[in-house]
């Protein structure tokens, strides 16, 4: 098992050189900022469009979540939700939500409503994300591109006040990215999460994670939270990620209610990281995971530096980590590449 700093790929990682400001191993970059802005209040309720809304409704608690975005400056941005009710996940269709937008964490203003989808007439997909009902796709404000930086997005289910948040980061050029897989490589145990639904107990930490991705972002990358976990766990994955200390990053669940495991999950980390080649030109330098799953998508995709937390198997030129502080330790001495 090689020692954590033996890693040549990441240590040799070249500074920007169209951004000569900030370049000194000794400083940091700035953090993201709080984006926390209280929203504005939504307009107020109004009775459900259709009268079978009420059974979906009483089918249980809101499971809304948005679908978050890496882009690009000029990329078209969208605002992308899922609303659904109770443990079977069932679609709210037809229904008004209210949409807002905090743009570069500064200011909200109000996009305007959008209606839920219904089955018998689906979007067309947008960002990968195909049509199942009960979603909302809103092109943000085409006439004033979001500009490099981060935006949430808000949306508010007339009828209820119920809501839902995405999050929206728009990169700067020569953005540079880091992918972490959650379960087991963050969290204490592969299944701490589904453990979680039956004890009502969140997940443990692996002592140190939030450290190396600190780590990182204070050097100026930009962090993809790739999971293979199921849609509706989308909240959930945001809430511990901020309650156990990591900094904030895009979330990436699958797009089905029951998650992707084996083959599955292979298939979903390739296609997300293929994407993101297509859209920045290259796959994350950085990859942290535990599983078989991570170690083949990001040999497949060409992740460049690859760390596996106490992973038994055969990492295909990766490498071994069995202590985050240390290897937290070793990334903190990489010049920083803000922009």
């Amino acid at each position: 098992v090689p020692a954590v700093t033996d890693v040549p790929a990441v240590t040799d990682v070249p500074a920007v050189t169209d951004v000569p400001a900030v370049t000194d191993a000794s400083m940091s970059c700035p953090p993201p900022p709080a984006c926390d802005v209280p929203p504005p209040a939504p307009s107020p309720t109004t009775s459900w469009r259709n009268l079978l809304t009420r059974l979906t409704v009483a089918k249980g608690a809101p499971r809304h979540r948005g679908r978050d975005l890496f882009l690009r400056e000029g990329d078209p941005a969208w605002a992308i939700g899922k609303f659904a009710y109770g443990v079977l996940d069932d679609d709210l269709n037809d229904e008004d939500v209210e949409v807002f937008l905090l743009r570069g964490c500064t200011t909200w203003e109000r996009l305007g409503v959008a209606r839920t989808s219904v089955d018998s007439m689906p979007h067309p997909p947008v960002e990968g994300v195909d049509d199942t009902g009960g979603r909302v796709y809103l092109q943000i404000t085409p006439e004033r591109p979001l500009a490099v930086g981060w935006h949430r997005v808000r949306f508010v289910v007339r009828g209820d006040h119920s809501v839902a948040e995405q999050w929206i980061r728009v990169a700067p050029r020569d953005a540079r990215f880091v992918v972490t897989d959650i379960d087991g490589t963050l969290t204490d145990d592969e299944n701490a999460q589904f453990a979680s639904l039956l004890t009502g107990r969140p997940p443990g930490m692996n002592p140190g994670g939030p450290a190396v991705l600190n780590a990182l972002v204070s050097r100026g990358y930009e962090v993809l939270y790739l999971t293979a976990r199921p849609e509706w766990l989308y909240t959930t994955t945001h809430t511990w990620l901020r309650s156990n200390g990591f900094p904030r990053g895009v979330v990436h669940t699958t797009l089905g209610l029951t998650g992707a495991l084996g083959g599955a999950a292979v298939t979903f980390k390739t296609q997300e990281l293929a994407a993101m080649r297509a859209r920045f030109g290259a796959a994350p330098e950085i990859g942290v995971g535990n599983t078989d799953s991570d170690v083949t998508a990001y040999t497949t995709q060409s992740v460049r530096s690859r760390f596996y937390y106490r992973y038994a198997g055969d990492v295909m030129g990766g490498t071994r980590v069995d202590d985050y502080n240390a290897l937290a330790a070793s990334l903190r001495a990489l010049p920083a590449i803000c922009r």
